[in-house]
């Protein structure tokens, strides 16, 4: 795959991150949406500032359209090599899977990654080899395969680990990645080194574009009755202004307060099993199979659940009782199956219907390769 299609195919998979986990719990959904935070501070103190910074440098050295020097293309593989690492920006990525998960937001959330040293006594966070993997395999934990595919090649590591290591030479029109301490050598052409650098590029702008349009959303306030964080439910208003820039989420309240909204989407939580999606039948016949890999090719890992009929008949008097249908709905034979998305509950009697439910990506992307 090209850097032009996995941008596009990042896209339609980082959209339903960003859609599922809002409709979860929205207010920590904002919460994630600033990356690095650590509490009030001073300006200047936050490495996604870097991380933005490196990004234009990158593009401004890219649309100059030929590199003029080897250092000019050292320096460009060391920004690469930054923007790998800008773990600030990606820790949005890692609570947004947490709100699947209804994980409360962290301010630390890649903290488990950290290795502490004692002697001498040093904390080491992780690299980004490290943290791509992590968000990979979070992203199928909470069922969104698609997207964990997409996150696995984000960065190359052997780019990543020569540059970092001066363990490269760069020779011709080669980049030669020599793995002095083991393994085999290897060499890439400019050109894949190039569709490297866009797709890096590509997946750090778009994910910016993401955070950037659903900041804005926030604008006028909103104020929403919800969770935030490890605080009981109350009303916490969260507000973006244009002319400061700023966006904040605040809040106060002697003691919980529920509304049926917050308390429908609670019920509708509990029975995700921390995926985005979840399936209830009564057996794995051709249907359920058939509709399993449909939603397999789609991108999703759904939790399965398979019922004896009388709990399954429970099941759908709950959903009728509480009123966690999504939409209208109709009434179908007991072999069908129970499609559970954090919209509600809705009836999938052939493996199309999951097609009417799935919805179009947020944004439309004209992919473009800076030679």
């Amino acid at each position: 795959m090209d850097s032009i299609d996995y941008i596009k195919n990042l896209n339609v998979h980082l959209s339903h991150l960003f859609v599922f986990s809002r409709k979860i719990n929205e207010i920590d959904f904002a919460a994630s949406l600033s990356g690095e935070f650590r509490g009030a501070q001073d300006a200047g103190w936050t490495t996604t500032i870097t991380a933005q910074e490196v990004f234009h440098e990158m593009k401004a050295i890219l649309n100059r359209r030929e590199i003029a020097s080897r250092a000019e293309l050292r320096v460009l593989l060391l920004l690469y090599c930054q923007l790998a690492e800008a773990g600030g920006v990606y820790e949005a990525l890692k609570n947004l899977m947490g709100v699947v998960r209804l994980k409360p937001y962290l301010l630390w959330p890649f903290k488990d990654l950290v290795r502490v040293k004692q002697e001498p006594k040093r904390v080491i966070g992780p690299n980004a080899n490290t943290t791509f993997r992590d968000l990979a395999s979070m992203a199928k934990e909470v069922g969104l395969c698609g997207l964990s595919s997409t996150l696995e090649v984000a960065f190359r590591d052997d780019i990543r680990n020569g540059i970092s290591h001066a363990d490269y030479v760069i020779w011709g029109n080669e980049l030669r990645l020599r793995k002095r301490n083991g393994g085999n050598a290897d060499k890439l052409s400019f050109e894949v080194i190039n569709d490297a650098i866009n797709r890096g590029i590509g997946f750090f702008e778009l994910l910016r574009h993401y955070v950037d349009v659903s900041i804005k959303s926030f604008h006028p306030p909103k104020e929403i009755v919800g969770r935030f964080s490890a605080n009981f439910p109350m009303p916490w208003t969260i507000s973006f202004e244009p002319e400061s820039q700023s966006f904040s989420i605040s809040g106060s309240s002697p003691a919980p307060v529920l509304t049926p909204d917050f308390q429908r989407q609670e019920h509708i939580n509990a029975r995700l099993g921390g995926k985005v999606l979840a399936l209830y039948t009564v057996e794995t016949g051709e249907l359920w199979r058939l509709v399993d890999a449909h939603i397999s090719e789609a991108g999703f890992e759904p939790h399965n659940v398979f019922m004896p009929e009388d709990q399954f008949a429970q099941l759908i008097d709950d959903v009728e009782t509480l009123g966690l249908w999504d939409g209208p709905h109709t009434h179908t034979t007991a072999r069908s199956i129970l499609l559970a998305s954090p919209w509600g509950f809705r009836w999938l009697g052939e493996p199309a219907h999951f097609d009417d439910f799935l919805r179009p990506p947020i944004m439309r992307v004209e992919a473009q390769v800076q030679k």
